[in-house]
């Protein structure tokens, strides 16, 4: 009796034994081992079927590797691609790549495919593009004048910044290519001159920078400062005030600390209030009458009155003044910022916001002077008196 209870105990053991290892066995035959890509190529058919070094969204490609049949995923750069499983195989898989919102993309994403089944996950970087894409418009200057643009001009360096840019095949300002041959291209940047000439522009695409690749285009809108704006700015009237576009002159009252005035008889001359340009008056009663007396004792002192910068400078080209004043009360007395326009027909200048330089006398109307003439080493305004029809001329020479 004892003898057949240890015989069939030890059956009963070996038969478990058996049964342990036939599960365990099959266990490890049903492990599922991590996905593996090796390649990507185009899905064409051969001999375009190359293996690709950059793919681009909604470009269908063939991912080939080992253990494919059990990916439930594929991503892009973070974004799930669309598989077709009518093509489908442990060692290949044909998928579109989606379209991807490259701004919003981690830089740990970034050119990255993902493949997750249940066995894991694998990755194979790859360079993933899309259609360009520009989020900002810089001036190409060193620090800190690389500021952000809200506008260009022509001839000007610019930096676009964004995604997918390398290899623009047009840069289209208005409807006029820029020169590809001077171009450079930066991580997600390119740096760009701005077409000089817009003679050859298309009205109906005033404003837009087309940018265009192999693979798409984006227009954006900036404004682009109207080259007919720039021409007058180049009028000599303007360039005898200011130097010229992009410059700036510094101007002082041709009277000094010591008395002396170095162009003019004096600082202060008087005349009609219908003097105009070169001495000439417009039509009116009375004389035409202008008197330029040296300096007298009852006109202002002899003083540093400081300084007044004219300049027409920036994107766009703005023209401003900064009147920096000495010798006044001490409330007058300081650096003061404005804008001015110079009418090139009429002869005058009209000032917002500032006051131009002077000698203290405030019994004119500073808004507007008008121009009696301008040299490149000589002016003289006109500000009419609010008291009686005349005219105070300041003159003033280049510091």
């Amino acid at each position: 009796m004892k003898k057949i209870t240890y015989r069939n105990l030890c059956y009963f053991l070996f038969s478990c034994i058996a049964i342990a290892m036939m599960m365990l066995s099959a266990c490890e035959n049903d492990e599922t081992n991590p996905p593996l890509i090796n390649e990507i190529r185009n899905y064409e058919a051969s001999p375009n079927d190359t293996a690709v070094q950059t793919v681009r969204a909604g470009q269908w490609v063939v991912l080939l590797g080992k253990n494919l049949s059990d990916v439930s995923q594929i991503t892009f750069n973070g974004v799930p691609a669309t598989i077709n499983y009518a093509l489908f195989t442990d060692q290949s898989m044909v998928i579109q790549i989606p379209s991807i919102p490259f701004q919003s993309v981690t830089n740990d994403q970034r050119n990255i495919v993902m493949a997750v089944s249940s066995g894991g996950t694998s990755i194979f970087e790859i360079k993933i593009t899309g259609a360009p894409l520009i989020t900002h418009v810089r001036n190409y200057e060193a620090s800190p004048n690389d500021t952000l643009l809200n506008s260009v001009a022509p001839g000007q360096h610019i930096n676009l910044i964004g995604f997918n840019l390398e290899g623009a095949t047009s840069i289209n300002f208005q409807g006029v290519d820029a020169d590809l041959s001077s171009v450079v291209y930066t991580d997600s940047s390119t740096i760009v001159i701005v077409p000089d000439d817009f003679s050859g522009g298309d009205a109906s695409l005033a404003n837009r920078i087309t940018y265009t690749t192999t693979v798409g285009n984006q227009v954006l809108f900036i404004p682009i400062f109207d080259p007919a704006v720039l021409e007058y700015y180049k009028d000599p009237l303007w360039v005898s005030l200011t130097g010229g576009i992009g410059n700036e002159k510094i101007w002082t009252v041709d009277f000094n600390a010591q008395g002396v005035s170095q162009k003019f008889a004096g600082p202060l001359w008087f005349s009609t209030d219908r003097l105009r340009w070169d001495f000439e008056c417009v039509p009116g009663d009375g004389d035409c009458w202008n008197w330029a007396p040296d300096w007298q004792s009852w006109m202002p002192a002899p003083k540093d009155y400081g300084t007044m910068t004219f300049r027409i400078k920036g994107v766009p080209v703005l023209p401003t003044v900064t009147v920096n004043q000495k010798g006044l009360d001490a409330a007058k007395n300081g650096i003061f910022s404005g804008s001015y326009f110079l009418d090139t027909d009429e002869k005058t200048i009209t000032f917002t916001d500032v006051t131009p330089l002077n000698m203290g006398w405030d019994n004119v109307d500073w808004s507007k002077a008008y121009i009696i003439t301008l040299t490149e080493d000589g002016m003289q305004l006109g500000f009419k008196h609010k008291g009686k029809p005349e005219l105070e001329l300041y003159n003033y020479i280049p510091k």
